[in-house]
């Protein structure tokens, strides 16, 4: 799994535009998966925000290109400093031996919310891992995207 975007990171403003980026898919010739699921996850930051007034989701809304439908649609984003056990995860794609998938997605940080700096945190996760594998089995790939969202 490979990430790219203009500049190598995403910057972002408070209230201002989305920032695109990709993420490539590349399976090798050894086995396909029935259900991968790409799982992404900002840490919270801490600034001069206080709890009880900070939005939903930190005010951050990650989107996917649906090229079938020709829009947008909401994709999960964890906002967590812990790691979530990854038998929670359900759904996902396939991903034939061999193959490759490109998908576009894009993250916007509303006018409220915190501001300061974390990585985009994304995990691909074969939810139909046994019970007990190895991380590598359950998480064949993981990658992370500085990021940085300022305030006007």
């Amino acid at each position: 799994m490979t990430v790219t975007t203009d500049g190598g990171r995403l910057d972002l403003l408070r209230g201002g535009p989305a920032q695109e980026f990709t993420v490539t898919l590349r399976n090798g010739n050894t086995r396909s998966y029935e259900h991968l699921l790409p799982v992404f996850q900002l840490e919270i930051l801490v600034d001069d925000v206080l709890a009880s007034e900070r939005p939903p989701q930190d005010g951050f809304v990650l989107e996917r290109w649906d090229h079938a439908a020709r829009t947008w649609r909401v994709e999960p984003l964890r906002i967590a400093n812990d790691v979530l056990d990854h038998s929670a995860y359900r759904g996902g794609r396939a991903l034939a031996r061999d193959a490759v998938r490109v998908e576009r997605y894009r993250l916007r940080a509303l006018g409220s919310g915190p501001a300061g700096s974390t990585p985009l945190m994304m995990s691909l996760v074969d939810t139909d891992a046994p019970a007990g594998a190895s991380l590598q089995r359950v998480r064949p790939a993981y990658v992370s995207l500085p990021h940085t969202t300022r305030r006007n």
